[in-house]
């Protein structure tokens, strides 16, 4: 078990700099935003070690803009500033109508500031972050960024409101830089049964390549420009780099209509290149970057109506490859649950979100729980082997695992059916 320290909040805006620079400190996790710059979560760090990506020739660590700040924007994406963090902007991209937004570069929604307010509330504080009216695309974009004590997990509201005064169709868009995965790293996504569940979209140098495997689409790092639409995305995201793995947990809507054909998630790499690449508008990628972007359905918006998108953005120490990602943490390991001569054996391994217990629910053939017991501890961050012995319970059939707070309902993290194989494993515990 990975040792991650607990706290309570604390908030403190730093004012030294060219900009306000907001810090969210929740035990494991420190977060900080610049809603100066398009309303951006710069920093995200646990245990302090930084997850994201951060363009360090705009920006110092304190997330303070350099004296020599790049360029001027002309409005192209040769002179964007690409300040890196995550950001909502709104979908479907595009050059060709009003129906599209031409950005970035975009002077209020992308590259505008934010306004700001902060909440405290029984270990938990919420960042909100708002920018101005886009006369383009009708829309204000509204972020809510909750920290809570004793867990890894970000949850990020992306909030589009039509502002305007006509109707539009949207989608909110998240974007989430991270620095690109080097060789035997990667990204991964839950996939569904559909029959092309990851396409390309978008080649700039090339298509990234990838694989499908078990319902987990696979990109390894590799050098090329280019971009993934994942219609078949089951929600769920991780990207895993240099011995840290960050997560996006989603909902998806079957039924529900997705920008850039179905694309309910999207994946970009960059690295660099000599020159600008004509065919994205002179953009010159100088860094290795990774992309991993959730869209959320397109709505219809008549004035004063809005639509959203919840991401839970998640942290854990492991580079382990992932299997699944449930709302307790990141199965790395299958769960599995054998009979044995002296009890029930589990075993499986994880990486956990949240502080607290792991309790073992065994199943009736019916569903019905039979019991429930605390089998580990869970650390937030943190990685987990299981391996344990259960006292037989008559009428098992299965057994699910969740991660229990002291305060809150539990969540999930894995299930298995009870094997009937029968071996000799060793001692039991109850």
């Amino acid at each position: 078990m990975t040792d991650v320290p607990s706290g309570s909040v604390e908030v403190s805006a730093d004012t030294s700099g060219p900009d306000e620079v907001v810090w969210l400190r929740a035990g494991a996790i420190e977060l900080g935003a610049v809603p100066a710059l398009g309303g951006r979560v710069l920093a995200l760090r646990l245990a302090g070690r930084e997850v994201l990506y951060r363009n360090d020739a705009l920006l110092d660590e304190r997330l303070h803009r350099r004296p020599d700040h790049g360029p001027e924007p002309d409005g192209t994406m040769a002179t964007w500033r690409n300040y890196g963090g995550d950001k909502t902007w709104p979908a479907p991209q595009g050059w060709d109508g009003p129906g599209q937004w031409a950005g970035p570069p975009d002077p209020v929604l992308d590259s505008g500031p934010y306004g700001w307010t902060v909440a405290e509330y029984g270990g938990r504080a919420r960042l909100t972050m708002t920018s101005d009216a886009d006369p383009r695309s009708g829309l204000t974009v509204v972020r809510e960024v909750d920290v809570e004590t004793g867990t890894s997990t970000v949850t990020v509201t992306h909030r589009l409101v039509n502002t305007g005064g006509r109707p539009v169709r949207w989608a909110p868009w998240n974007v989430l830089q991270l620095p690109g995965p080097v060789a035997g790293d990667g990204w991964f996504a839950g996939v569904d049964d559909s029959a092309v569940p990851v396409r390309g979209l978008l080649a700039g140098t090339g298509l990234p390549k990838w694989t499908v495997d078990a319902g987990v689409a696979r990109v390894e790092g590799q050098d090329v420009v280019g971009k993934l639409a994942l219609p078949g995305a089951s929600g769920w995201l991780a990207t895993v780099s240099g011995g840290y793995t960050v997560t996006q947990h989603f909902a998806v809507d079957p039924a529900g209509l997705y920008p850039d054909d179905g694309a309910r998630a999207e994946v970009w790499l960059e690295c660099p290149q000599e020159r600008g690449i004509e065919s994205l508008g002179g953009l010159r990628p100088t860094a290795r970057i990774l992309e991993s972007e959730v869209v959320g359905r397109l709505a219809d918006l008549a004035p004063g109506e809005h639509t959203e998108l919840t991401v839970r953005l998640s942290v854990c120490r492991s580079a382990g490859t992932p299997r699944r990602v449930r709302p307790a943490g990141v199965v790395l390991r299958d769960l599995t649950a054998e009979n044995t001569a002296t009890g029930v054996r589990l075993t499986g391994g994880y990486a956990t979100f949240a502080d607290g217990d792991v309790l073992c629910r065994v199943l009736g053939v019916d569903g019905r729980p039979l019991a429930e017991r605390p089998v580990a501890a869970a650390r937030a961050g943190g990685e987990l082997s299981l391996d344990v012995r259960l006292t037989a319970q008559p009428g098992a059939h299965a057994v699910e695992l969740r991660v229990a707070r002291p305060m809150g309902p539990a969540s999930a993290l894995d299930n298995a059916m009870i094997s009937p194989t029968l071996r000799d494993s060793g001692s039991t515990s109850s």
